[in-house]
């Protein structure tokens, strides 16, 4: 089996494994071309990677098995997935996004940080922590949060009190109503948004504002500022995702979606467009970078 040093193109944070946005990082860092699944792989006689076919990651969404590279010159070189080619190979197979590293094999012991270094971890702890930072619960509660038990460990990330919002959300109970966690440029948005410390609502009840200061108020506005307008993010979304979700070839691919724009009161102001992800696939670099000062996606 040839051997490459392109392996590790194809991690994806902590789970080692290629995902589609980091091809078109590729196919952007270099003038060639790209193709998806060209190539069969076979180990000790037997197909573990069939072309036109893609593999399932670890996170289950589909990838491609394999990517061919085509650069300037007409030389070729295969890329494939470092997680998949570990497991058949049975070599244990890291990653530590810090360093950006890639460990073939055992990891070495992690190192303490230094002491002056602050080191804020986000990660649900193994036991409930003596002194966590809390935040106002009688303000979450008029928000209409829920407080969390305290003596769930899945109440916390690392030493913060999370809380659950009036829409299902997890949230940190420190960010609410803390002018101190505030950046600059959301301390200006609060001027412009908010209304005694809270989202305005309109003449039907519906709160307005913008996302960026959900966690400072407790919860996201229903209608969310955006061009002259508010949309509803649920609506939104899920016009995009009826798009991209069918699959569509880029022939067959309408490439554009709608969804409402309201104003404040949620009356109907017009219909706005969105984009599909796009159709990149045997694209080289330059065209990839006129398409997107062009507002194209394919």
């Amino acid at each position: 089996m040839k051997k490459t040093g392109h392996f590790s193109s194809f991690l994806s944070g902590a789970a080692a494994a290629l995902t589609l946005s980091l091809c078109l990082t590729t196919a952007l860092a270099a003038a060639g071309k790209v193709s998806y699944n060209f190539a069969n792989v076979s180990l000790d006689g037997g197909t573990v990677i069939a072309a036109e076919a893609d593999i399932t990651a670890a996170n289950g969404q589909k990838i491609p098995g394999s990517i061919l590279y085509t650069d300037e010159t007409g030389g070729k070189t295969n890329y494939l997935p470092l997680r998949k080619i570990s497991e058949l190979l049975k070599v244990e197979v890291n990653y530590d996004s810090a360093s950006k590293t890639v460990y073939l094999g055992k990891m070495p012991a992690p190192q303490p940080a230094p002491a002056q270094e602050e080191v804020i971890d986000l990660s649900i702890p193994k036991e409930v922590p003596k002194n966590p930072r809390r935040g106002d619960v009688d303000l979450i509660k008029s928000r209409g949060g829920t407080i969390l038990p305290d003596d769930d460990v899945n109440s916390y990330r690392g030493n913060e009190k999370m809380y659950r919002d009036k829409n299902g959300s997890t949230r940190y109970e420190y960010l609410v109503g803390n002018d101190g966690a505030l950046p600059e440029l959301d301390k200006k948005a609060k001027e412009i948004y908010l209304v005694n410390e809270d989202f305005p609502r309109n003449k039907k009840g519906e709160t307005y504002g913008t996302m960026l200061l959900a966690d400072y108020v407790g919860y996201a506005p229903d209608l969310e500022v955006e061009q002259e307008g508010y949309v509803r993010f649920a609506e939104k979304q899920a016009a995009g995702d009826a798009l991209d979700n069918l699959g569509l070839s880029k022939e067959e691919c309408p490439h554009e979606y709608t969804y409402p724009v309201y104003d404040k009161e949620g009356e109907f102001l017009r219909e706005a467009k969105g984009t599909c992800r796009g159709h990149f696939e045997g694209k080289s670099r330059e065209y990839i970078e006129q398409a997107m000062i062009e507002n194209r996606l394919w």
